[in-house]
């Protein structure tokens, strides 16, 4: 397995704290990178023990969905990509739609497993660790922060979480309709706030349990899972 890139994490002090563990982060990158330079785009799911300290403000796992699966290019789901403006047009791999199969799997191995997601993440693969105006119209307003994975330097990536406040009626969806430029550039409105992150190197107990998302959602043959 490679060994992780130094993460860059930004300090963003007197902002909202989010805490992962160490052990987290680093498979977070790893695997991220390992998916990057095959080409492709990491997207998944956050996840933690309910009973975990400063939840939701923290995760005990994650869930990699497959990114050979990603159906942001299939009939129903490419031209409404396309219609946010000419980098989506320029970039197939710009955006990501989890195949709703693999979404179901993922849900009932979670809850069978007492664990709860509490944020989505996913990974620019040229673009700065910004949440950007299509995050935001993309973003579930379930989850109460979200996690960006700039790998437009490989070498070194760039992780950064936000604090969403979006209400809870509130659109998640993108239309052929739209037309729009510049979708992929940063959301400066109120509901979004970068938050600090806390990078713990002692694992809680909570966090330290046998249980393995990792292999909900497989990675396909040759990349390797962190």
């Amino acid at each position: 397995m490679p060994t992780s890139p130094a993460a860059v994490v930004r300090e963003s002090a007197g902002r909202p704290e989010l805490h992962l563990s160490r052990p987290l982060v680093d498979r977070l990158v790893t695997t991220a990178a390992t998916v990057h330079a095959a080409g492709l785009k990491s997207f998944g799911l956050l996840v933690a023990d309910p009973d975990a300290p400063r939840f939701p403000f923290t995760a005990t796992d994650v869930v990699f969905f497959d990114p050979a699966r990603n159906r942001r290019n299939a009939e129903w789901a490419r031209p409404a990509f396309e219609a946010q403006g000419s980098y989506f047009r320029a970039h197939e791999d710009a955006g990501f739609v989890a195949d709703p199969a693999e979404q179901l799997a993922v849900h009932r191995r979670l809850e069978s497993c007492g664990l709860e997601p509490v944020a989505l993440f996913h990974v620019h693969r040229r673009q700065p660790a910004n949440f950007s105006l299509i995050d935001f119209r993309l973003h579930n307003p379930a989850y109460p922060w979200h996690l960006i994975i700039s790998l437009r330097d490989a070498g070194a990536p760039v992780v950064q979480p936000f604090a969403v406040c979006k209400d809870l009626d509130a659109d998640v969806d993108i239309s052929p309709r739209d037309w729009l430029e510049g979708s992929e550039l940063s959301y400066r409105g109120p509901e979004v706030t970068p938050m600090r992150l806390v990078v713990d190197t002692v694992v809680d107990t909570v966090a330290d349990t046998p249980h393995d998302t990792r292999h909900a959602a497989p990675v396909p043959a040759g990349l390797a899972r962190g």
